[in-house]
């Protein structure tokens, strides 16, 4: 795996405010529902919507206490980011709410549909067992809880972030294991 790298083209995006706790909490959402031994595809998927609204919402927080800690703690800030009345787990309405460079950056057409179709995923099925739960679910929501948070870590890592988690954070195993596998052919 030496030889692949990911590298999303980041040019244009300017510098943007550091929220590695945020980023680390969704990483272990989402490292959580997909590593545990109990496997139900319907939790995953919920748990991996969830961990894209905290990320989408990091770039709207501020932060509230033990600033340039390792604990920091965030307070997202829907009043001044959102519509009137919108709902805040609506990752569709959080997607709206990014600057466009971002936007463009974090998500293609695919991608764009998949949080479309999962706009609504965590309110509205993390009760299973509610009627309006839904009943099919794929991975692609889970798969793109992982790109983001590669994403994330590439653009927090080229634009200087020092906390430990982006630091050391693996991307190409996570990227290239859980999101976009391959096999690696060597010809005699």
């Amino acid at each position: 795996m030496n030889e692949l790298k990911f590298s999303p083209d980041i040019n244009g995006i300017e510098q943007i405010d550091f929220r590695p706790y945020m980023l680390e909490n969704a990483y272990d959402y989402y490292k959580i529902c997909t590593s545990s031994p109990h496997q139900r595809m319907g939790i995953q998927a919920v748990v991996c919507a969830l961990s894209i609204e905290i990320i989408l919402k990091s770039f709207h927080t501020s932060v509230k206490s033990n600033k340039g800690q390792l604990n920091e703690t965030y307070e997202f800030e829907k009043r001044k980011v959102l519509p009137k009345g919108a709902n805040a787990h609506d990752l569709m309405v959080l997607y709206e709410a990014l600057p466009e460079k971002i936007q463009h950056y974090l998500f293609n057409s695919l991608d764009l549909k998949t949080l479309s179709t999962n706009k609504d995923l965590f309110t509205q099925s993390r009760y299973s067992y509610e009627q309006n739960a839904n009943r099919s679910h794929n991975d692609r929501v889970i798969k793109l809880a992982a790109s983001l948070i590669c994403k994330m870590v590439y653009l927090y890592r080229n634009f200087g972030c020092e906390d430990p988690f982006i630091k050391l954070f693996d991307i190409e195993a996570l990227y290239f294991c859980e999101v976009q596998s391959y096999v690696l052919c060597k010809v005699p």
